[in-house]
């Protein structure tokens, strides 16, 4: 059985990962809408059968994934910028690992930083980015740390100097 490809996708401040996403593009672009509107609750609801969506986030998803459809069905649309700092951790799901993550969340509570924060740790999102060894860290997609988890002190120092601004 081959690997099912995962699709990174902008939904409000974070890149999701999203799995079935050329399948439900294709299926939903054969079929003929009576609405935009309908449509954009069919991807969402095909979308949401194979991938976990919060139901907080319906309507930001709602958004990506029509924006998303569009593009693949070759119409120009406009790249949803990520806003602000965006903060990834890579790791294999270890203890330490989650540990890192923790402390990268605790760090950016205590500077008061406001950041979309994604905790990557499936092996084919792991490939995509390219970043080895592991764990890793990257602040608004440049690798900041990588191999090891930095002390409580380098990190604060990492992060505040990538607070926008500063």
């Amino acid at each position: 059985m081959a690997a099912e490809k995962i699709v990174q996708v902008q939904v409000g401040k974070s890149r999701i990962g999203l799995r079935g996403l050329k399948e439900v593009f294709q299926a939903v672009g054969r079929e003929r809408w009576a609405s935009p509107e309908q449509a954009q609750e069919e991807l969402l609801n095909r979308v949401a059968s194979q991938n976990y969506i919060p139901a907080a986030s319906r309507e930001a998803y709602r958004q990506a994934l029509w924006r998303e459809f569009r593009r693949f069905r070759g119409e120009a649309v406009e790249e949803e910028a990520a806003a602000g700092l965006e903060v990834t951790v890579l790791g294999l799901g270890c203890a330490a690992c989650q540990n890192f993550y923790r402390m990268v969340l605790d760090t950016l509570a205590n500077l008061g930083l406001k950041a979309g924060v994604n905790y990557v740790t499936d092996p084919a999102l792991l490939q995509s980015f390219g970043v080895r060894p592991l764990p890793a860290l990257l602040i608004n997609g440049r690798v900041a740390v990588a191999g090891r988890v930095p002390a409580p002190a380098e990190l604060t120092s990492i992060l505040a100097a990538a607070r926008p601004g500063g």
